[in-house]
């Protein structure tokens, strides 16, 4: 919603906006960038909805019985979902819609730094905040571009994804994620239906082969060479190469170097680069821009290292995310793996999947602590717990135990960690994770030395 907000604003909007956390007394930066922005912060009380309002426009993660809804709906305001919103305003552009339930964030970002390295100039509107893509608006997830492109990230998990009628799509992949996967495949149809020049999609991921792709639409299908694929790519990343801290491939005999681990990162920047070259970019030029992305914040995002102990924070939140993250941080020695749950609604949506997904991607010498869910206030069913989980993973052999405080958290991997480790902090909708990424870098760099006969890779 914020860079939303921000956008309006740069395009001659009066904006205000509320928030339950600012309400609660939490003081983040994202709230001075708003003002800043020349967004007007009101309580969430449904004193903001006054008579000259044009239109609320809300996130479907907000309850229905929110005060500034139930006050938008008493005195007839319009009600316009956030999805809807942002489409109507890329439907005014030449658009590059990145779709999937994995990576989008990643590639959207991608996507904009090569438009940005070719001397497009875009607008770029992303799930996380760039790093490095030049003129992004504070905190980074916005930027305004003098350009025709607009690169935008699209929501799957409200259906909006299907309101979007761009030039050039791109689907990441298919899994079950907010929604179950037939009626996301149907939402992500709709898009391709809508979508006027090609689709990118990674023809290498098999729930995407239940999209339908229209007859009269380019199919740009990409892959990584070896993986079974449902249609035949037109463009293959060969000689791929797994770093610990990179990744190398190359496309049509041109090299691709991202400066991110995971076999996920080949996937993400493979795709960014076919949505460049399907939306008229030269492919070498595309694919020499990555090697100068900087990422997105909290995916993959390195924190610090003290100690000899690497910690990383990351976006992860439903199975197959966090599947991939663990796969591209493991290290020589242990992983600390912190999860704080995301909500009630989706730990007990996916709590099979997450007992399966922590079973099989740790090992005997990993380590693994759970927080407490996160609770965003609402009207919750509270009656699932992260004890819940620690309870069936112990059943299945893993070593998992509740923190009951990000202090506790720290405490224990400061004591137990070793060089050679990594640690990273994962989940999401908390904005306070990456502060507490930074606590267990300063936990680890306060602990007393270690004997120098310890002080060695496991």
């Amino acid at each position: 919603m914020a860079p939303m907000a921000l956008l309006a604003t740069a395009l001659g909007a009066t904006v205000t906006g509320s928030d339950r956390n600012r309400d609660r007394g939490i003081d983040l930066p994202l709230f001075d960038h708003l003002q800043r922005g020349g967004v007007r912060l009101v309580p969430q009380d449904g004193s903001g909805v006054v008579p000259t309002l044009d239109a609320v426009v809300y996130s479907t993660a907000v309850e229905r019985s929110n005060y500034d809804l139930r006050r938008a709906a008493e005195t007839g305001t319009a009600l316009i979902r956030r999805g809807r919103f942002l489409a109507s305003i890329a439907a005014a552009r030449r658009t590059i819609a990145v779709a999937g339930t994995s990576g989008k964030s990643t590639v959207t970002a991608m996507t904009a730094h090569i438009l940005w390295a070719c001397g497009a100039d875009p607008t770029f509107l992303g799930g996380g905040p760039a790093v490095n893509l030049p003129d992004s608006i504070p905190p980074g997830s916005l930027r305004l571009g003098r350009g025709e492109w607009f690169v935008v990230e699209t929501d799957e998990s409200d259906g909006s994804v299907a309101e979007f009628a761009p030039t050039v799509s791109i689907l990441t992949n298919l899994s079950r994620d907010h929604k179950e996967v037939d009626e996301t495949a149907q939402n992500f149809g709709r898009l391709l239906a809508q979508t006027s020049t090609a689709a990118v999609v990674n023809v290498a991921d098999a729930p995407l082969a239940m999209v339908r792709v229209p007859e009269s639409l380019r199919l740009v299908g990409a892959a990584v060479e070896g993986a079974p694929c449902w249609s035949e790519p037109e463009l293959t990343a060969h000689n791929v190469t797994l770093r610990t801290s990179e990744v190398e491939f190359h496309l049509d005999g041109v090299l691709v170097r991202v400066p991110f681990p995971g076999r996920l990162t080949v996937e993400n920047g493979l795709l960014a680069v076919a949505g460049a070259v399907a939306a008229g970019f030269p492919l070498d030029a595309a694919a020499r821009a990555l090697a100068t992305f900087g990422g997105v914040k909290r995916r993959l995002e390195r924190i610090g290292v003290a100690a000899g102990v690497d910690v990383f924070d990351d976006f992860a939140h439903n199975p197959v995310k966090i599947g991939a993250a663990l796969e591209a941080l493991r290290p020589d020695g242990a992983l600390w793996v912190c999860y704080q749950p995301h909500g009630y609604g989706p730990t007990r949506f996916f709590a099979e999947s997450l007992v399966e997904t922590f079973r099989h991607a740790l090992r005997p010498r990993d380590h693994l602590l759970l927080a407490p869910i996160y609770d965003a206030g609402g009207t919750a069913d509270r009656t699932i717990s992260s004890q819940d989980l620690v309870e069936s993973l112990r059943r299945h052999g893993v070593a998992a135990e509740v923190a009951p405080t990000r202090e506790a958290a720290a405490r224990t991997i400061a004591e137990g960690a070793r060089p050679g480790d990594r640690v990273v902090s994962m989940g999401a909708r908390d904005d306070t994770l990456s502060s507490f990424a930074r606590s267990i870098v300063a936990a680890l760099a306060a602990r007393a030395p270690e004997p120098a006969s310890r002080n060695q890779p496991r």
